[in-house]
C-alpha cells in the first residue's frame, strides 16, 4: 500500500494527466468487474430459487470466481484512490472467509484402512457406506441370515481419485450437467466413467483388498466366487439410491479389481448423478465404498415390502418373487408372483397372485405351474422382515434369495420409500362409476397420483432426450434409466414390471404416478394420445378426466434438501443487500455483511471517485484542447481514448464534427437546441472564480475559469462554468444498460438564495420527471439515473443541456412557486 500512495503521489505532483488515465482505466475495469459479480450472484440466486437440479460443483465454481471477482473489484476501486479506504480488503476477506467455510466441502481422507471386515463396518458407517452398514448389522444379529463379506472403503475411493489426479476433471465435468439435456448429461458421464476405469489401482489398496478376499475363500474352501457391489456414503438410507449403481455378480478371485472399478465408475453414471442431483447430495459427500461378498446363486430372489407401499391401509407385508437371480425383478422387467401377508407376530398369507409378463423368470404364471416361493419359505421372510422393521426402526425394503438347497439369505435392507398416497381422502368419494372418460387400460399402482399428458413411447433408451415435459411416458418395461427424466413426466405406464421394481422406489420417493403390469399398454395407448393416469386404482383414461385434473400434478420439489441446507448458508453471506442507501453514515466498509454489499459499495464509490475526476484549477488538463462549439463559452476537452474521431489527433482546436463519444453529443445537442437564446455579449465562465484572482488579472480563455469535459468512448466527465453557478455531468452511456448511469449536481448562482432555491425547484421538477432519483442540500442538487438502456441515457442528457442552457440565468428572473411551474410545464411541453 505504501508503494501504491507514492506511486500515485508521484504522479499526483509530476504528471497529473497520467493520473487522469489511470484513475479511469480502473474505473472501467472497475465497471467491468461490477458487472461481472452481478452475474455471478444473479446465477446463484437462479440456483436457489429455482429450485433446479444442481450439482454443487457448479455452486463451488460460481462462488470461487464470485470471491476472486470481488478481489479485483476492491483492488480497482483502491487504484482509483490509494489510500481512502484501507479497511475495505479486511472486511471483504472477511466475508469471503465464511462464504469459503459454507461453499467448500470437508476434507476427505485417504489414509488407510482401505479393507475392512463386516464387523469392522459396524461402527464405521463412513467408511462402509450405507448398504455394507446396513448389511452389517443384519450380520451382527447372528441368527439372520446374511452372505460373509468384507468392505473396499471410502477412503479407497477418495485415494483412487487422488491418485489418478481426477478430482479436478471430474468437478469440472459436473459442473457443465444440465438435467435439462440428458443426452448431454449421458456425454458427461461417459467421460467420468472413462477417466475411472482407465486409472491404476494404487498398490496399497489392492494388497489390502486381496488379503480380505484370500481370506474369505479360505473360509468357503477356497473355491468362492463374488458378489461385488455398492456401497456408497446415502446409498440405502432416506436416499435409496435404488438402481442408480451397479453390481458385479459371480466375479473370480482375479477379476476383483476390474469388477472393482466397475463399480467405482457406476457412481458416475448418468442415471446415478441425476439421482443425487435431484437429492441435493454433493459428489464428494457420497464417496463409493465397495460390499464384497461370497457369491450366492439363487433359485429363487425377490423382494419383502414390511409394508405394502401399495395399499391403502399399509397394515400388509408384500413379498415379490422371481426365479433365479433377482435383476429382472429390480429393473423392471419382470411381473413376479406377489404374496401379501398380515403383519402380525405369526404372519398367515391373505393372497398369493401369479406374476405375468415374463413367462421365462416368473414362477406361478401357468395354472399347472407350483408357487414360486414355498409357503413355509414366506412365512419366515415374513418374520425376517418384521424383525429387521423392528431393529431399525422403520418399515424396510429388503432384498433375499434362496439358493438351491433351500437356505434364505437377506443380501439388502434399507428404509422402505414411502409417500403417502395423495388422494386417499378422494378413494372413497371417487369411483370409476363416477367417471365418464373410456377407461383405456388398467394395470397395478407402482407409485400413487394423478398425471395428465400425452402418451410418449421410446423406441430405445437414447430416445429420452425428445421427451418433452409434462408427457405420460409409456413403455414395456420399468428401465431404472427412465430416473434421467423423471422430473419431466406427468406419469408412466408399462406393460410390466412391479412396485417392487428399483424405479417404482425412485418415483415413490419424488411423487411419480406410476401403474406397472399394465399389459398391452404400449399397444392400446398411441403416441400423443392425450390420457389421465390415476395410479391410486392403476387405470388409465382417455382424455383429460374432469373429476381428476384439479386433483393431478406432482407434489414440488423439496426444498429441504442438503443442497438447498447448505445453499441457504451459502445464499446468506453472497444475496443480501443491507447497503441501501449511498448517503447514510452505514454506507462504509464497516457496514459490508454480504458480498453483494461489497460490490455495492465499490460500484458506488467508484462512481462517486470520477465525479470528482479532476481537481481544484483544472489539474491533469495539461494536454486538453480548446473546443470552439459556436456557444459563447469557453471549454476544454481532454480524449482518455475513443471519445473524439481520430481526426482530431491532427487540429489544435476541437468542433462538433470531432465527436466520437455518443454522450457528448446528445449533450451538445440539448445545449444547441433551438429555443435557447444565447446572449454573445456574455461570455459563460467562472465569474467568481474571476473574481477572485488578482482584480481580474488572468486571461479569460484559462483553464481555471473555463468548463471542461473529458471523453471516453462510452464515458463523459463534464463541467460546465455559467457565472456564479455551476453543473458537474459524470455519465457512462454504453452498451450495457446495468453500467450506464447519469450523475448530475448543480449548485451555485448570483442571486439571492431564496431565487437559486427557486431555480433548484424548476430543475428539480424536470429531472423527477425524466426518471432521475433528486436530493438537495442547501442551493445544491444532486441528481442520479441508473441502469437504463444508452437511447435513454442520450436522451436524457439531451434533456440537461436543454436545461442548462435555458435556466442559466434564471435565478435573477424567477419571483414564485407558480412561476416555477409554469416554466417547468412549459418546458416539458418543448420536449
Amino acid at each position: 500500500m505504501f508503494k501504491e500512495l507514492f506511486k500515485h503521489w508521484t504522479y499526483q505532483v509530476f504528471a497529473p494527466g497520467t493520473l487522469l488515465r489511470k484513475k479511469y482505466e480502473s474505473f472501467k475495469s472497475l465497471l467491468e468487474i461490477d458487472r461481472a459479480c452481478l452475474e455471478r450472484i444473479a446465477e446463484l440466486e437462479e440456483l436457489y430459487y429455482s429450485n433446479a437440479p444442481t450439482d454443487w460443483t457448479r455452486v463451488q465454481s460460481l462462488v470461487r470466481e464470485l470471491m476472486v471477482q470481488t478481489d479485483f473489484l476492491v483492488r480497482e476501486l483502491m487504484a482509483m484512490s490509494p489510500g481512502r479506504y484501507l479497511d475495505l480488503p479486511d472486511y471483504r476477506n472477511k466475508i469471503s472467509f465464511y462464504l469459503t467455510m459454507a461453499a467448500e466441502l470437508p476434507d476427505f481422507d485417504f489414509s488407510p484402512p482401505y479393507a475392512i471386515t463386516l464387523n469392522e463396518a459396524i461402527s464405521e458407517p463412513g467408511q462402509a457406506g450405507g448398504k455394507a452398514h446396513n448389511l452389517a448389522l443384519l450380520a451382527d444379529r447372528g441368527d439372520l441370515p446374511v452372505p460373509q463379506g468384507f468392505v473396499i472403503t471410502t477412503r479407497a475411493f477418495h485415494y483412487f481419485i487422488e491418485y489418478n489426479e481426477l478430482r479436478p476433471r471430474i468437478d469440472t465435468l459436473l459442473g457443465k450437467v444440465n438435467l435439462d439435456a440428458p443426452g448431454f448429461v449421458s456425454d458427461v458421464c461417459t467421460e467420468i466413467q472413462r477417466l475411472i476405469l482407465s486409472g491404476d489401482i494404487p498398490p496399497s489398496i489392492e494388497e489390502e483388498y486381496r488379503k480380505h478376499a484370500i481370506d474369505l475363500a479360505a473360509s468357503r474352501g477356497g473355491d468362492v466366487r463374488l458378489a461385488v457391489r455398492s456401497s456408497a456414503v446415502g446409498e440405502d438410507s432416506a436416499a435409496s439410491f435404488a438402481g442408480q449403481y451397479e453390481s458385479e455378480l459371480n466375479v473370480a478371485l482375479s477379476d476383483l479389481g476390474p469388477a472393482y472399478k466397475r463399480v467405482l465408475a457406476s457412481k458416475y453414471s448418468a442415471k446415478a448423478v441425476t439421482y443425487r442431483i435431484r437429492y441435493g447430495l454433493p459428489d464428494q459427500l457420497t464417496p463409493m465404498a465397495v460390499l464384497v461378498t461370497e457369491m450366492i446363486t439363487p433359485s429363487v430372489s425377490g423382494v419383502v415390502y414390511t409394508r405394502d407401499p401399495g395399499h391403502t391401509s399399509r397394515e400388509q407385508l408384500a413379498i415379490y418373487a422371481v426365479q433365479g437371480m433377482g435383476r429382472n425383478l429390480v429393473d423392471g422387467s419382470a411381473s413376479p408372483e406377489i404374496l401379501t401377508l398380515t403383519r402380525d407376530k405369526v404372519p398367515t398369507i391373505i393372497e398369493r397372485r401369479a406374476g405375468g409378463g415374463a413367462p421365462q423368470v416368473v414362477c406361478g404364471d401357468t395354472p399347472d405351474a407350483g408357487p414360486c416361493l414355498p409357503e413355509e419359505h414366506a412365512l419366515t421372510l415374513a418374520r425376517v422382515g418384521m424383525r429387521l422393521e423392528k431393529m431399525m426402526g422403520a418399515p424396510q425394503d429388503i432384498e433375499w434369495c434362496m439358493d438351491p438347497g433351500g437356505s434364505l439369505f437377506v443380501v439388502q435392507s434399507r428404509p422402505l420409500s414411502e409417500v403417502e398416497p395423495l388422494s386417499c381422502d378422494r378413494q372413497s368419494s371417487l369411483s370409476p362409476d363416477d367417471i365418464d372418460n373410456e377407461l383405456l387400460v388398467s394395470g397395478n399402482p407402482a407409485s400413487m397420483g394423478i398425471g395428465i399428458g400425452h402418451v410418449y413411447k421410446p423406441m430405445r433408451l437414447t430416445d429420452l432426450d425428445d421427451v418433452a415435459d409434462g408427457c405420460v411416458l409409456v413403455a414395456d418395461t420399468l428401465s431404472p434409466a427412465f430416473a434421467s427424466v423423471l422430473e419431466r413426466l406427468a406419469a408412466v405406464v408399462t406393460d410390466t414390471g412391479s412396485k417392487a421394481s428399483h424405479f417404482a422406489s425412485v418415483a415413490r420417493e419424488f411423487g411419480l404416478p406410476v401403474v406397472v403390469d399394465a399389459k398391452f399398454a404400449t399397444r392400446i395407448l398411441t403416441d400423443g394420445m392425450q390420457i389421465t393416469v390415476y395410479a391410486d386404482t392403476g387405470h388409465i383414461y382417455a382424455g383429460e378426466v374432469r373429476e381428476l385434473k384439479a386433483l393431478a400434478g406432482r407434489p414440488p420439489a423439496p426444498r429441504d434438501t442438503p443442497f438447498h441446507r447448505r445453499m441457504a448458508e451459502v445464499m446468506n453471506l453472497v444475496a443480501p443487500l443491507h447497503l441501501t442507501n449511498p448517503d447514510a453514515s452505514e454506507f462504509a466498509p464497516q457496514g459490508c455483511r454480504s458480498i453483494h454489499d461489497i460490490v455495492r459499495f465499490c460500484h458506488e464509490t467508484g462512481v462517486s471517485e470520477m465525479f470528482s475526476l479532476v481537481g481544484k484549477g483544472g489539474r491533469g488538463l495539461a494536454k486538453a484542447r480548446r473546443f470552439e462549439g459556436g456557444l459563447p463559452m469557453t471549454m476544454y476537452m481532454l480524449d482518455l481514448g475513443g471519445g473524439l474521431t481520430p481526426q482530431a489527433a491532427t487540429t489544435d482546436t476541437l468542433d462538433p464534427c470531432h465527436f466520437a463519444s455518443d454522450a457528448i453529443s446528445a449533450f451538445w445537442e440539448g445545449l444547441n437546441h433551438p429555443d435557447i437564446q444565447w446572449d454573445g455579449s456574455l461570455l459563460a465562465f467562472d465569474w467568481e472564480e474571476f473574481d477572485k484572482v488578482s482584480g481580474g488579472i488572468i486571461s479569460l480563455e484559462s483553464k481555471t475559469l473555463a468548463s471542461y469535459a473529458i471523453l471516453g468512448k462510452d464515458y463523459m466527465h463534464l463541467l460546465m462554468r455559467f457565472g456564479y453557478h455551476f453543473a458537474v455531468i459524470d455519465t457512462i452511456c454504453g452498451p450495457v444498460p446495468e453500467s450506464n448511469y447519469i450523475n448530475f449536481r448543480f449548485k451555485g448562482g448570483g442571486a439571492e438564495i431564496g431565487k437559486r432555491m427557486l431555480r433548484l425547484e424548476l430543475v428539480r421538477k424536470v429531472l423527477t420527471s425524466a426518471g432521475f432519483t433528486v436530493t438537495s442540500k442547501g442551493d445544491m442538487l444532486d441528481a442520479r439515473f441508473m441502469a437504463a438502456p444508452a437511447p435513454k441515457v442520450e436522451l436524457n442528457l439531451t434533456l440537461i443541456g436543454m436545461l442548462l442552457g435555458k435556466t442559466r440565468l434564471l435565478d435573477m428572473a424567477l419571483t414564485g412557486d407558480t412561476q416555477v411551474q409554469h416554466l417547468v410545464d412549459e418546458f416539458l411541453d418543448s420536449l
